[in-house]
């Protein structure tokens, strides 16, 4: 169970020298282990953004040394990045500059510095997995006052929840990836409804096995006055499959 402290504690004294980029051979074709970032953003983030981008203000939560940051920046006006390890925060002002961006090293929960009203999209991929739910109600609640009415994010988090026994509070299976497991789609719904936000899909997936340890949560800040929405939740056992054959299909249709 990753605690703030140890989320802190990891990511201050984590090898960077792969700026992230490891992260993304999970995305390549089958037979492959070549890490690429576009290809990884095209095959499995940006069929998932496409429609609330660009726009004004982005705040991207958990950004690491700016892997998608990078695919997310042309495509904003303004980004807020909030990491809780100062390393990565160095990284990213040292990459992408002042100009239009703001960096906050948090305490893993606080989006106090943050202004209010002033976020159009919010965006965490593969960071957020690694917290309970302390810390997704945390934010879950800021949110609601850091975003514009009508804006909408876009957060990728853990599912182990869904695992855990409620009679005797263990997991049914191992938790194998560090992930949060106080955490389930179900519990993010319910905190999301709580904090006044909307969630308006969920898209609860695996890594190529049986265990649906994740799941991206895209959720809204109403407009005053707006009707509340049910939330489709779907469970999509072939995320992986579907990603790493779209990624094939980018490798190979290429001018060379």
């Amino acid at each position: 169970m990753p605690t703030t402290a140890e989320n802190i504690e990891h990511w201050n004294s984590y090898d960077w020298s792969g700026k992230g980029e490891e992260w993304t051979v999970g995305y390549a074709p089958f037979g492959t282990n070549k890490p690429s970032v576009e290809r990884a953003w095209f095959a499995a983030i940006q069929p998932r953004v496409r429609d609330f981008l660009p726009t004004g203000t982005v705040l991207h939560l958990g950004p690491g040394f700016g892997l998608w940051t990078r695919m997310l920046r042309p495509h904003c006006e303004r980004m807020i990045l909030v990491d809780l390890a100062p390393k990565c925060i160095e990284y990213c002002r040292e990459f992408f500059g002042e100009k239009n961006m703001q960096y906050v090293v948090n305490d893993g929960k606080s989006l106090e510095a943050v202004p209010d009203n002033s976020v159009d999209f919010v965006f965490s991929w593969h960071s957020l997995v690694h917290c309970e739910r302390d810390v997704m109600q945390a934010y879950a609640a800021q949110l609601a006052h850091k975003m514009r009415p009508g804006a909408f994010g876009l957060v990728h988090h853990s599912n182990l929840g869904e695992y855990l026994d409620p009679a005797t509070k263990k997991l049914r299976i191992p938790n194998a990836h560090w992930r949060g497991e106080s955490v389930s789609a179900a519990i993010m719904r319910e905190d999301c409804l709580a904090s006044g936000l909307t969630c308006i899909y969920q898209e609860i997936i695996c890594w190529g096995d049986d265990h649906m340890i994740d799941c991206f949560t895209l959720f809204k800040k109403p407009k005053p006055g707006e009707a509340p929405v049910e939330c489709v939740v779907h469970k999509n056992p072939f995320f992986w499959e579907h990603t790493r054959d779209l990624s094939r299909i980018f490798e190979q249709y290429r001018r060379g």
